[in-house]
Parts: structure tokens; C-alpha cells; sequence
């Protein structure tokens, strides 16, 4: 049983390893932002096309900020899940909040 466990736990390190390098990048306002975040939602990167950015307002361009980290944070996850069930054979999409 302990052997078990241990054998677990490692899956789960290294799957957390996984997670921080497997990258999903998100854009809003036609390009004018982009972010790029790995499996664990970190931000990696949040980048301006300056050509677009220059002539948009700061809350329109506030907004397409929040648009491109929830479309990213979303493919996160969706990445995640993905990568788990792969790991441990376990389908957790119906476990709500998880991921």
C-alpha cells in the first residue's frame, strides 16, 4: 500500500511539473492583447500589439484584458484537466471547481 502511495505521489510531482510547462496563450480586441499562461494559471506573459493598443482607451483596453485572461484562464484549465485524466486515467470534469 505505501508503495502504492509513493508511486502516486511522484506521478503527481511530476504531473505538476507538466502543468508548469505546457503553455496556452489567449488574445482580445482583434490582437490588440495577448496573454500567455501555463497549466497551473500563472501568467506568463500579457503583450500589446502597440500598432492596435495606441488609439484604444484605457478602459476599453482594461476590458479586453480581463476578456483575454478569462479566455486563457479557461484554456488553463481545459489543458489541465486534460493532462490529469491522461496521468491518472480519472475523467475529473464532472468534479466542478476542481479545474
Amino acid at each position: 500500500m505505501l508503495g502504492n502511495m509513493t508511486k502516486i505521489l511522484g506521478q503527481m510531482q511530476q504531473l505538476q511539473e507538466q502543468l508548469k510547462k505546457l503553455t496556452v496563450e489567449a488574445t482580445a480586441g482583434d490582437g490588440t492583447v495577448k496573454i500567455i499562461m501555463n497549466a497551473q494559471q500563472n501568467v506568463l506573459a500579457v503583450r500589446f500589439d502597440p500598432d492596435k493598443a495606441g488609439n484604444i482607451g484605457p478602459e476599453a483596453l482594461g476590458q479586453m484584458i480581463i476578456e483575454a485572461f478569462n479566455e486563457a484562464q479557461a484554456a488553463s484549465k481545459a489543458k489541465a484537466r486534460e493532462e490529469v485524466t491522461k496521468v491518472t486515467g480519472l475523467n475529473l470534469s464532472s468534479l466542478p471547481g476542481l479545474f
